[in-house]
């Protein structure tokens, strides 16, 4: 070992404290920022959620996967009709799977935002505390972010101008990723090690409609077409159909077991996409342990910023790009809502809009949008006359392409009300096509 490399591992050393000693250093009253994905700083915010002697400290996160221990006592608190502490509250810019019923019983809250804003792009929004997790540093004191850069590079940066403390988590078992994904250990205040296994997604239950959906889908998707993905069960199964493609290339917010499946048959080389070719560009990392050891140290898989992946003019460099995304929704009048409504928050729509509509607007691009025709056992349909109250609409009429579900293909770029009315009833369930007409009729859409 030489002595450029013992000095960062003594300075690394220096920074190690234990997860009670690193949270000790958090005040009643600040504002944190933590880190969310498959990277989530768990032990940190395990520590933080013993820390029962903190008020009004607000906790700001995306995409958490698994509910902080502080979450979970409130939100068992509320269903017992209890007062909630008044510690810690939970405000995410993405809902995830580990604070949506936090969200939606009010212990926690959801801020609505494009997905390429940053905390750091709201007025009054200083941090006093950063919490990310690494995989570790390498022997040039560059720090790794592993499966979650999304903002958090600009965030390290206006740490380390403001004077916000910087906590890291750092778990070897993470992947160390390539691209812009690293950050230098001199920005960082302490060190806490884990060693748990990285946090993953159960696979969902296979879906009736995923094939014929996937045949569609495979008929509006060239080969050497670049891919962008969202999260979905129904996404995820239709996008196996897309296997005896050539040459896909990947540019998405999101890398996950689509494109691991996709490259494992010989589909996806990135060899023609035209921007960046031969590179998997993406944000984040969501997926298997097959999908974590494929990007691990793997230079044809980068990780970028996401004002850098999600900004529509590197997003149309690419040749013949495509949006695929799920909604639960879509109204008469063409406008697409990735939640089901009455109030439920699932995500944040920013990111399917604006790959949506740079997609489709790309020479041979194409937006689409994937849903079943209906739900609930085929009693109620998921093309609607109009959106519910309360509805957060993500994708609005005028930027939408093609619907697609498992009757077929509605195509509703450029085309009048009365034509997309007509597109979309006919690919909603034929148990409620009339149902739906008889409700354009009254609506007078037709």
């Amino acid at each position: 070992m030489n002595s450029g490399t013992r000095s960062w591992s003594e300075r690394y050393s220096q920074l190690v404290l234990t997860p009670d000693e690193a949270v000790a250093r958090v005040h009643s009253g600040d504002m944190v920022y933590a880190s969310g994905g498959i990277g989530q700083p768990l032990a940190v915010l395990s520590a933080l959620s013993r820390r029962r002697d903190l008020r009004r400290v607000t906790l700001a996160t995306a995409d958490t996967l698994v509910p902080p221990d502080y979450l979970v006592r409130q939100y068992l608190a509320a269903n017992q009709g209890e007062a909630s502490d008044g510690g810690i509250r939970h405000t995410t810019l993405q809902v995830g799977p580990g604070d949506r019923d936090g969200v939606m019983s009010g212990v926690a809250d959801f801020i609505p935002v494009d997905g390429t804003m940053t905390w750091t792009g709201f007025p009054s929004r200083h941090l006093d505390v950063l919490i990310v997790g690494s995989s570790g540093m390498d022997d040039e004191g560059n720090l790794n972010l592993s499966c979650s850069v999304d903002w958090l590079p600009e965030l390290i940066a206006a740490a380390e101008q403001n004077g916000t403390l910087l906590i890291v988590e750092v778990n070897r078992k993470l992947p160390w990723t390539e691209g812009h994904s690293t950050f230098r250990l001199e920005s960082v205040d302490c060190i806490v090690e884990s060693e748990r296994d990285p946090i993953g997604l159960p696979a969902g239950p296979v879906l009736p409609e995923a094939s014929a959906v996937g045949a569609f889908l495979a008929s509006l998707v060239p080969d050497e077409a670049t891919l962008h993905v969202g999260l979905g069960d129904l996404v995820a199964q239709a996008c196996a159909s897309l296997e005896r493609k050539r040459d896909l290339g990947v540019h998405s917010d999101l890398l996950c077991d689509v494109f691991l499946h996709l490259h494992q048959r010989g589909a996806l080389t990135c060899r023609r996409k035209g921007f960046l070719d031969g590179r998997w560009v993406g944000s984040r990392v969501l997926g298997s342990p097959s999908l974590l050891a494929l990007v691990n140290r793997n230079p044809a898989v980068e990780l970028h910023p996401i004002e850098f992946v999600a900004e529509t003019a590197n997003i149309q460099r690419n040749r013949r790009m495509v949006s695929v995304t799920q909604a639960a929704l879509v109204d008469l009048m063409g406008q697409v809502a990735a939640q089901s409504g009455q109030w439920e928050c699932h995500s944040n729509g920013g990111i399917q809009h604006t790959f949506h509509r740079a997609a489709s607007r790309c020479p041979e691009g194409v937006g689409i949008v994937v849903l079943p025709s209906s739900h609930l056992d085929s009693t109620q349909s998921s093309v609607v006359p109009h959106m519910p109250l309360g509805t957060l609409v993500t994708i609005p009429a005028q930027d939408v392409d093609c619907v697609v579900t498992e009757h077929g293909v509605a195509r509703l770029r450029g085309c009048t009300l009365r034509q997309r009315v007509l597109g979309l009833v006919a690919v909603a369930h034929p148990a409620h096509r009339d149902r739906l007409a008889f409700e354009a009729r009254k609506l007078r859409l037709i």
